[in-house]
């Protein structure tokens, strides 16, 4: 038994988090509903480039001083020497962009003029920021049948503590579960052993898995600092290389729509 009170096969749902604003800080939920998409709100707004490419973490740092809430009526934004910033999702009327992301292209509603000023004074370039509306869909590689936004590959990304200390134990440095971006983060059991899970319970809703998650540079930025080194992609390039990519964590997706809460059993269904 561990010195949690767990034991060492136990899993259970460590957090939730969920990224209103692609590359912007985390929110994290106690409690979520566990739909096809994904949970709501999840990566629906972008910050992109003047020419409509995203802007990400690992060349624009200065996103980790974001503080970021979700209201009822859209996002409250906060950085250090500017003045709150509230968006709601574009009206019917808005005016439309074409961004680039993943190869899709994708015809995103325009924030507006006041919220591309104030992302631009905190970053010190022209950007626009985007909302996904809701006549736009934008299905899912993974699974065809989730429509997922502005996120990566997949409906969730579920993510180890085990894994992760595995991953820590071989840097000079160790680095935090936040590094990773991730939907679901489970605690317990076995190093990697999320390599060979097929569907999960959690709470109300079954999960399956979609396969592993190539790395990209972003994580090498500390969500905290905005500081950037080599590491972790470095260190996992050598020992969780696939197709010449470096990996950690799992694409979900659900096949059982339900609620989920920190604290809730994890149950390897296959």
């Amino acid at each position: 038994e561990r010195s949690d009170g767990m034991h060492a096969d136990e899993l259970e749902l460590s957090s939730l988090s969920l990224y209103p604003l692609k590359a912007g800080r985390a929110v994290t939920p106690a409690i979520a509903h566990a739909a096809r998409g994904g949970f709501a709100g999840d990566r629906r707004w972008l910050l992109t480039t003047a020419s409509g490419e995203p802007v990400m973490l690992k060349s624009h740092p200065e996103m980790t001083r974001l503080r970021i809430a979700q209201r009822e009526d859209g996002l409250s934004l906060g950085a250090p020497g500017l003045p709150e910033l509230v968006v709601a999702p574009p009206g019917p009327s808005a005016a439309r962009f074409s961004v680039t992301l993943k190869r899709d292209r994708i015809v995103a509603a325009a924030a507006g003029e006041q919220a591309d000023a104030w992302f631009g004074e905190l970053l010190g370039e022209p950007v626009r920021l985007a909302f996904m509306p809701h006549d736009v869909a934008r299905p899912s590689r993974a699974d065809p049948s989730a429509d997922i936004g502005f996120a990566g590959d997949a409906p969730y990304l579920l993510v180890c503590e085990a894994s992760l200390a595995d991953l820590n134990a071989r840097l000079d440095a160790p680095v935090g579960l936040n590094r990773f971006r991730a939907n679901l983060s489970v605690a317990g059991g076995r190093p990697w052993q999320e390599d060979g899970w097929r569907a999960l319970r959690i709470g109300g809703a079954v999960f399956e898995a979609l396969g592993p998650c190539p790395r990209c540079p972003n994580t090498t930025v500390d969500p905290d600092t905005g500081a950037t080194g080599a590491e972790p992609l470095r260190t996992l390039a050598g020992f969780r290389s696939r197709e010449g990519k470096a990996m950690f964590g799992v694409f979900m997706g659900v096949r059982e729509e339900g609620p989920v809460q920190v604290g809730d059993v994890v149950t390897v269904l296959s």
